[in-house]
């Protein structure tokens, strides 16, 4: 009696997380003022992780490397003058190089979803993410990044982490239009904190 409760709750969950259905877009082109001269000359290893938990059911318009590429699209904009080394996941883990930034950043959350949906596909890639009420009859979008930036330029061997997330609502009449939106609005939203943070973390 005990087995068969366990096998139906089991097949229960299975089956809740089946239904519940994301929707991934391309972000929009997004407008990035240049810190012109900011960083002149000096190299940042970018790592982008994609650390989402996508359901097999999803609506995955476009795919982790045009999401990770377009982040690092945005970044290279916005400091023209450094020289951005982007690379593979596999250095997620590993150690900075001396004598260089390195930022790595992890995307725990790009995807919209109706209602609670969203929730599923958060992935755990570290940092602390409060995401408040998630409303439950709308069209809900959440972007969340966890960054850490280390400083090894001159001998220094500084290091500074945040978490970042943006969740967006709208009503559900107008259908797909709706997430994308609140997608995109969550995008640029996260972007605009994650340069904020750069800036702030290596200004003198």
């Amino acid at each position: 009696m005990h087995k068969a409760y366990l096998l139906s709750l089991l097949v229960c969950l299975s089956l809740n997380s089946y239904s519940q259905k994301l929707y991934v877009w391309c972000p929009k082109t997004q407008e990035i003022k240049p810190r012109s001269g900011f960083l002149a000359k000096d190299t940042i290893d970018l790592v982008i992780f994609d650390g989402r938990v996508l359901t097999k059911n999803s609506r995955i318009e476009c795919s982790s490397a045009d999401v990770m590429a377009a982040i690092a699209s945005n970044i290279q904009k916005a400091y023209p003058a450094a020289l951005l080394q982007i690379q593979g996941d596999s250095a997620y883990y590993r150690d900075p190089v001396p004598g260089r930034i390195t930022l790595k950043l992890g995307v725990s959350a790009f995807h919209a979803g109706f209602g609670v949906d969203i929730s599923v596909g958060i992935g755990s890639i570290g940092g602390s993410f409060s995401y408040g009420i998630i409303p439950k009859g709308k069209w809900n979008a959440i972007t969340a990044y966890y960054l850490r930036l280390y400083d090894y330029r001159n001998g220094k061997t500084e290091k500074l982490t945040t978490s970042i997330s943006k969740i967006a609502s709208r009503p559900k009449m107008w259908g797909y239009w709706s997430a994308k939106e609140c997608l995109n609005e969550t995008y640029m939203e996260a972007n605009q904190d994650l340069l904020f943070f750069i800036d702030g973390g290596l200004m003198n």
